[in-house]
């Protein structure tokens, strides 16, 4: 074991005894300088650092052996010889353990004392060994979701805007990683797709889902063109996905989505509501809102519903909003459903520049509770 100590006559006294027991002893003149004796190295474990139980202020040595051993976690043995009407320590170490003893003391007690004190600096030692591999760890995962979360947001769609249509989105995921996700493209002259996919559940299976979908998208919904039949291929994906999982995780088979084709030439609308919040329409020349909201079940293992398919003419200048359920409900015990709120203030809002409409509606969610899960809003104009 290395013993570490300073040169003061109850050290030195001390020292000596030690020596008899042919334990080594290192009496450190400087002990800030001299840190590289114990630092950084697997000796660490076997540390041991001897000081008077009453430190002097007034002695740098004593003040920076202590400082030390509280930095790097050295165990401590406090040494101190009995008098009456001894006076209590006026510092004890708080990150590092450490004991008292009497001195003159005899060779056992001694013995007793430096092998518990050992045994604890091991234990000290492999302790921080773990704590630092979990930190490696961390760092690890911490730099791979980091780059995760570059690889989703860089699969997030650009804006759209022409003198047919406006697109925009905003994506705030609760996590590093996000089962949301929304997509857009003009499929064919004058015609515009978007859609919108919550995934059941949180955690990184979400996000491998929504990049699965993600990478689905371009050719999806340029290859189908019809809401009902894109629906029907994200549940047979979903399910071929979880083909091989077993029943009890079978329960996060399930998403929920908004797939609209938008024909800016006859200003025509089709769309499939499949278990997402109600989307808003805001037809400006009636001033009315329409909600967006027929569909079917979310999807899943169990039977499905039919899914249904509505159309719809819209008026130009029309404004809509799409988004997922985090910014209409809020986390549970309270779980209120704030669907009345969102088509209010959209109607309160719906002249802002989309940018600002988008804005207000995540800040508007901000202020009410905390955010526990992923929020998508698709908001734009049709012209």
């Amino acid at each position: 074991m290395n013993i570490f100590t300073i040169d003061v006559p109850l050290c030195k006294d001390f020292g000596r005894i030690l020596k008899k027991m042919n334990k080594k002893v290192t009496f450190l003149e400087d002990p800030l300088n001299q840190s590289h004796l114990f630092e950084d190295s697997s000796d660490l474990m076997k540390s041991l650092f001897i000081l008077p139980l009453h430190i002097s202020k007034d002695s740098w040595q004593q003040t920076s052996l202590f400082a030390l051993a509280e930095s790097h976690e050295i165990p401590i043995l406090f040494i101190y010889k009995r008098t009456l009407g001894m006076d209590p320590p006026q510092t004890l170490p708080e990150k590092t353990f450490y004991e008292t003893m009497a001195v003159p003391a005899d060779s056992v007690e001694v013995r007793i004392k430096l092998r518990s004190l050992k045994n604890i600096s091991m234990q000290l030692f492999s302790a921080k060994l773990k704590g630092q591999e979990l930190e490696k760890i961390h760092q690890k995962s911490a730099r791979s979701l980091r780059i995760a979360k570059g690889i989703q947001l860089s699969s997030l769609p650009l804006s759209i805007n022409n003198e047919d249509i406006e697109i925009k989105g905003l994506f705030q995921p609760s996590s590093d990683l996000s089962g949301d996700l929304f997509y857009w493209a003009e499929v064919d002259d004058s015609i515009y797709s978007f859609i919108m996919i919550d995934v059941f559940g949180k955690g990184i299976h979400t996000a491998l889902i929504n990049m699965s979908i993600r990478a689905l998208m371009p050719d999806l919904i340029k290859r189908v063109k019809d809401p009902i039949y894109i629906t029907e291929e994200l549940g047979k994906h979903i399910r071929d996905l979880f083909q091989g999982v077993n029943r009890q995780n079978k329960k996060h088979a399930r998403i929920t989505a908004f797939i609209a084709y938008v024909n800016t030439k006859d200003r025509l609308i089709e769309y499939v509501n499949y278990g997402l919040p109600s989307a808003f329409l805001y037809s400006p020349c009636t001033n009315q809102i329409l909600n967006l909201n027929e569909g079917a079940t979310p999807s899943g293992p169990i039977p499905e519903l039919p899914i249904k398919k509505v159309v719809f003419h819209y008026e130009p200048g029309s404004r809509f909003i799409i988004y997922t359920d985090e910014l209409s409900k809020t986390p549970t015990p309270s779980a209120i459903d704030r669907s009345d709120n969102i088509e209010r203030e959209f109607i309160e809002n719906v002249h802002l520049d989309t940018n600002d409409l988008l804005q207000k509606l995540l800040v508007s969610r901000m202020r009410h509770s905390v955010i526990n899960d992923d929020i998508c809003i698709i908001a734009g104009t049709l012209f």
